[in-house]
């Protein structure tokens, strides 16, 4: 296993097991379907998440989709919000976001219905993505929750701000 690999498995063994076993298997689902995409890992701690994005740059923002672990559920993530809502005719995706919206999955079945490969093959034409099933992707952990805590420390050294308040102005 490697140390990304390692540090993945004490990312899920933070949650419970059905959770951990579908995020795992959503992975693994993911992994096959976008080859040669990079696995961007994020721990966010103020919201006890887990968040795998499949990037085909190493920069988040350029992801074509992610699974977020949560406590209670698991979330499928698409890139391309508002412009998905013409290939969901379900009603499937949620949230009013314009840049990325959300599937609520229960159960691995969840995934393997058309509708969501409706979902990811109109986010791939979103993101004018074409995939090359030869190509191997690589796993980058991005320590989102240690950059937070950083900037939290940063913050509370910081000398308290002399700004004048409005009732100190008149």
């Amino acid at each position: 296993m490697t140390s990304a690999e390692t540090q993945i498995a004490s990312f899920f063994a933070k949650y419970d097991p059905a959770t951990v076993k579908l995020g795992k298997a959503l992975r693994a689902k993911l992994r096959d379907r976008l080859p040669g995409l990079f696995e961007l890992v994020y721990v966010y701690e103020s919201q006890h998440s887990l968040v795998i994005s499949f990037s085909p740059t190493e920069t988040g923002s350029d992801a074509v989709c992610a699974i977020a672990l949560y406590p209670r559920r698991v979330n499928l993530f698409f890139a391309g919000g508002a412009l998905l809502s013409k290939s969901d005719p379900n009603r499937l995706l949620q949230g009013r976001g314009k840049a990325v919206r959300h599937v609520v999955l229960d159960s691995l079945a969840d995934f393997d219905r058309a509708e969501i490969e409706v979902l990811m093959a109109a986010a791939l034409k979103v993101a004018k993505l074409r995939l090359d099933a030869s190509a191997k992707g690589s796993v980058i952990i991005k320590a989102a929750a240690q950059k937070q805590r950083m900037r939290r420390a940063r913050k509370a050294a910081r000398p308290t701000s002399r700004r004048r308040t409005a009732k100190a102005r008149r």
